[in-house]
Order: structure tokens, then sequence, then C-alpha cells
């Protein structure tokens, strides 16, 4: 079971905040809007690159296929915010309808864990996501064997630790499932979710991505604690000292003071 960066929710409500900074939110427009340039011709975000040489039958196929899945899921609309989401938030997870292949957009902060079958390569099974639409409910789990269960497991079947917490349901004691579901928690088969990640494997933040805002991380709260001190500096010492020169032409000694006075 793998649920990413130990503070990957808070991660991303940091990443919500700096989206707020002006400069950063029009880099990532800039970046995404380079990045989800339409092809001339087709008018889809994507170009199909051929390994091989393909036939015009071939071709004519793939090109109705891929407009008529652009349509389906109004990519050419889409494309810029699934993109810019991806890279802002290093992640982005969508449901699938298994019959119209309609992608349906879930929060991240929505998505609890990702439960692996570490024997065919860390392959992701399941996905528990919490609060989904009620339609997607029954898109169940694959089906669950004896080995899954902390309930007389075989020999040599893997024991789920009796300390391991559920997110939002407590500590687990015996006899339950490392796979149980917390309340408002659906546990989806991996073939009906579309993720789109900035993983390569290689980090501990796997299967989750690691988002571009990250690296910048710390220069943006030193601008932000920068602008801070300067506003308090500000107010702090608005009265600072100047000399003002007061032009009382030739008044009397007594009179000229007076003046100064009141223009005080």
């Amino acid at each position: 079971v793998y649920i990413g960066h130990p503070n990957r929710i808070e991660r991303y409500n940091q990443y919500e905040a700096m989206d707020m900074d002006s400069e950063i939110n029009a880099c990532l427009d800039i970046i995404s809007e380079f990045s989800t340039q339409q092809t001339p011709n087709e008018n889809v975000p994507f170009a199909i690159q051929y390994a091989e040489t393909p036939t015009d039958n071939e071709v004519e196929i793939i090109r109705k296929q891929l407009q008529q899945w652009v349509k389906l899921n109004k990519l050419d609309q889409r494309i810029f915010k699934i993109f810019r989401n991806t890279i802002k938030y290093g992640d982005q997870v969508f449901v699938r309808d298994p019959e119209t292949f309609e992608m349906y957009w879930v929060d991240m902060t929505k998505v609890a864990r990702v439960i692996v079958n570490e024997s065919e390569g860390k392959r992701p099974e399941q996905y528990v996501i919490r609060d989904i639409n009620p339609n997607f409910q029954n898109l169940t789990v694959a089906s669950k064997t004896t080995t899954d269960f902390n309930v007389n497991p075989p020999s040599g079947a893997y024991l789920a630790p009796y300390n391991y917490t559920l997110p939002n349901s407590g500590t687990q004691g015996a006899g339950l499932s490392r796979f149980a579901a917390a309340m408002n928690e659906s546990v989806i088969d991996a073939k009906h979710v579309v993720h789109l990640s900035l993983t390569e494997g290689l980090d501990f933040y796997w299967p989750f991505g690691q988002s571009i805002l990250e690296v910048i991380f710390r220069v943006f709260k030193q601008k932000e604690l920068l602008e801070d001190s300067v506003l308090i500096y500000r107010v702090a010492r608005a009265p600072e000292r100047r000399m003002f020169k007061i032009d009382v032409g030739n008044m009397p000694s007594h009179m000229a003071m007076s003046f100064v006075e009141r223009v005080k």
C-alpha cells in the first residue's frame, strides 16, 4: 500500500498557494500553453508517431479514432488545464467510464492511497479514492484472494502489521484487512483509472509524481517573507525623519514660528 510522501496532501495545498502568486501563475500558463499547441492540420493536441511506415488505411483509422477520443473527452478544451494541473501537482487522476471511455476528473487530495502488486513489478492494482462520484462506486476492485486478508492467511503470506493506521479510521487491530476502506472511501480497479504523473519510479514519491514547483518552494518562501518584511517595515517606520523647509518670507520671528507650528 503506497500513500506517497507523508505530507502529500499538505503539499497540494501549498502548490495552490504558490499558484496564487502572479509570477508563478504566469509561468505555469506559459509552459502549459507552449506544451499543448494543436497540430495545424488535425486540430487535435496530439501528434501520432509511427514506428514503421503505415498504410493509408491505417493512418485514416488511427486519425479518426484519435479525433473521436479527443471529441469524447473534450481534450481540445481540457488539455491545457490537464497539463497545467499535472505539472503543478505532479499528478492528475481520472476515473474512466468502462463503457464510454469518458474520463472524469478526480481531485488529487481525494486520492488516499494506491494498492500495488509487488510480485508483478510493482504494478498498481487498485486506487482508494474518497468521496467519489456515486456513479462510479460500482467499478469494483479486482477479485480478492485470501492472501489479501489478515484472517487465517495461508503459510508464508504477508501478515499485516497490527499498528497500521488507516486514514480517517483509527488504528487497525488483529483480524482486519489491510485493504479495508475508511468512511467515504471507494476502491477502484486500476484498469478504470487514468493516472498522469511526473514520476519515473526512481524516487520515494512513487507512485505519485513530484511537482515542478517543489524545487522553487524555498525561493518562493524567501520571496514571500521578503515581501512581508518590506510591508511591515513600511508600516512600522512610516513616520521616518525628514527635513521640511517652510518658506516664511520676511515675517517677524514670533509670527514665523507660529506659522511653522500651524503648518506642522
